[in-house]
């Protein structure tokens, strides 16, 4: 029976390496160029705008295509940080009329304890926070248009987690036009290409009244016309945009503060998928650059069963001028 047992179990683990087996791809790849302006030094030249036609020669069960564009590079493929020089921009739009300067004010921090949601304890990890003052880099506009600031460096807060505040306040029973913040984009400037950190959308703001009455929630944010609501961030994702209320009764110490952000993080690149398993074999692939520069484009050949993978990687470089 023993003998019996271990020949079964033989047999088993023969049969699980044979279903396991699998072959590294065959795999080659070429540029097509027929739509080339010219060859320079062995690397093929297309016009912006141009359909670049790659040839793929043998079989794989599914192809990854990187263009070697910003974000679709297979070298940064697992990169999740990096180093550069970042910044924060946006746009601030005056409403109805005009604003005496002085009312609102953009504040940065790296030693902010975080919202606990407790009021008496959030005021005070407010106020005890050391806040830089760049209002006077904002271009913050006084009059009824719209002003772009100019890229506020942000290289002193590399390596710490970065709090962006922006401040409104204003005495008690003034009637002023209200600002927006638009487009606002926190941002790595690095291997020439500007890579968007946060967004309004997902800068996850929270706001704080220090005059919210007791009876008051200090933390909504549903602005608009509503009587102490300063801060409104309904529009933050589908419009880009948060927003300061029109009334209040109180004189105002308004807060809208974004989560930590990490200044040095960035997402991998990612690539596209031009086969999957239950697809065809595919002999070209074509794809449109509407950017200039010198490119790596790389095809990730993968066959795959059950939790084994093997995987080939070809490349070839290509030029894209005006």
């Amino acid at each position: 029976m023993k003998k019996i047992l271990i020949a079964i179990w033989g047999i088993l683990a023969m049969a699980s390496c044979k279903k396991d087996d699998i072959s590294t791809p065959e795999f080659t790849i070429s540029v097509n160029t027929e739509n080339a302006t010219q060859v320079e030094n062995g690397v093929p030249v297309f016009k912006v705008g141009s359909s670049v036609r790659f040839n793929l020669d043998g079989e794989a069960d599914m192809i990854t295509f990187y263009s070697g564009e910003p974000g679709m590079m297979y070298q940064h493929r697992d990169r999740t940080s990096i180093q550069g020089t970042p910044y924060v921009q946006f746009n601030t739009q005056m409403e109805n009329g005009n604003m005496p300067p002085g009312f609102l004010h953009v504040l940065l921090s790296s030693d902010f304890a975080g919202f606990t949601k407790d009021r008496v304890k959030d005021a005070e990890n407010i106020t005890k926070a050391t806040w830089v003052d760049v209002t006077n880099q904002a271009n913050l506009p006084t009059t009824q248009i719209t002003q772009l600031s100019p890229k506020i460096d942000l290289t002193a807060f590399a390596g710490k987690p970065l709090y962006v505040a922006f401040k409104y306040d204003r005495p008690v029973n003034t009637d002023f036009p209200r600002y927006q913040i638009r487009n606002f984009r926190v941002a790595n400037d690095a291997d020439g290409t500007s890579y968007e950190i946060v967004r309004t959308g997902n800068a996850g703001w929270t706001a704080f009244d220090f005059n919210a009455r007791a009876t008051e929630d200090p933390y909504l944010a549903t602005g608009g016309a509503v009587a102490n609501r300063i801060w409104d961030f309904r529009n933050a994702t589908s419009d880009d945009r948060i927003s300061i209320g029109y009334n209040s009764t109180l004189a105002s110490n308004d807060w809208a503060v974004t989560a930590p952000i990490d200044l040095t993080s960035i997402s991998p690149d990612l690539g596209l998928g031009i086969k999957a398993y239950n697809d065809d074999r595919l002999r070209e692939y074509q794809f449109i650059y509407n950017t200039t520069g010198t490119f790596t484009v790389s095809f990730l050949a993968t066959n795959s069963k059950y939790n084994n993978a093997r995987t080939l990687v070809k490349e070839v470089k290509i030029k894209i001028i005006n």
